[in-house]
């Protein structure tokens, strides 16, 4: 009996082991996938005014910036420039150029708190890989 229980021991300990990077890796993947989705919703989103596809180009460059870390695992970094980001879709709401009207399809409003929940998820990557979140 006590040889199972040692067996069945040694055999979760090592799949925990084999898994844990796997878990890491579906979670950067994950990361990735909200970052694709916040690009489409920004390539739709609705933006007015003389320099609207400059902002939205703006936009999107802060996103790519942000992919580009995760791939990097600097965790921080990416949520720095979702802080751009989200700074430069608050200034678009503030100047009302930036669509607000869910009944018109993607909103300011939604393209924030698709940027709080990527840098949550990505805050938590940050604590797995070092014990400790980010901190600005």
């Amino acid at each position: 009996m006590m040889k199972k229980i040692s067996f069945a021991a040694i055999f979760f300990a090592l799949t925990m082991l084999v898994a844990a990077p796997l878990a890491q890796a579906t979670t950067i993947t994950e990361v990735q996938a909200m970052i694709t989705s916040l690009k489409a919703k920004t390539t739709s989103v609705l933006i007015t005014g003389k320099s609207a596809e400059k902002d939205r180009t703006g936009l999107l460059d802060k996103l790519n910036e942000a992919s580009l870390k995760v791939d990097q695992a600097k965790f921080c970094d990416a949520i720095a420039k979702l802080n751009d980001y989200k700074a430069r879709v608050n200034a678009l709401i503030v100047a009302g150029k930036i669509n607000q009207d869910p009944n018109l399809g993607t909103t300011g409003q939604e393209l924030l708190n698709d940027a709080d929940a990527i840098i949550a998820a990505l805050n938590q990557l940050q604590v797995q890989s070092t014990g400790a979140a980010c901190t600005f």
